[in-house]
């Protein structure tokens, strides 16, 4: 099934993510800085090391796994899986800084 990654993606991560802005809105919006920056930072990066692993044929996807929709060769599930696996770094750092380090 060509959703399947991005329904196992979006099934387990979302829900934490959810979560966490449930919990911790106040203290994650007045930090949106140190979440997010780091976000695209690290996101981007991923992005592209996996477009040399994808290149270079160290690893691959099934194409029956995923929708077929890409960013230059890495599929879109894989992009949303490096942003959204970033922000639950991020944002989970954020909320359990001592108070005195966050803004």
């Amino acid at each position: 099934m060509k959703t399947n990654y991005l329904f196992h993606l979006l099934g387990w991560m979302l829900p934490i993510v959810i979560l966490q802005w449930v919990i911790g809105w106040r203290i994650l919006t007045r930090n949106a800085r140190a979440v997010f920056v780091p976000v695209i930072a690290v996101g981007l990066y991923f992005i592209v090391a996996d477009s040399l692993a994808i290149a270079e044929g160290i690893w691959l996807f099934d194409a029956n796994q995923i929708l077929g929709i890409h960013l230059g060769i890495v599929p879109l599930e894989e992009v949303i899986f490096f942003f959204l696996t970033s922000l639950l770094v991020s944002q989970s750092l954020v909320l359990f800084l001592p108070k005195e380090l966050r803004a």
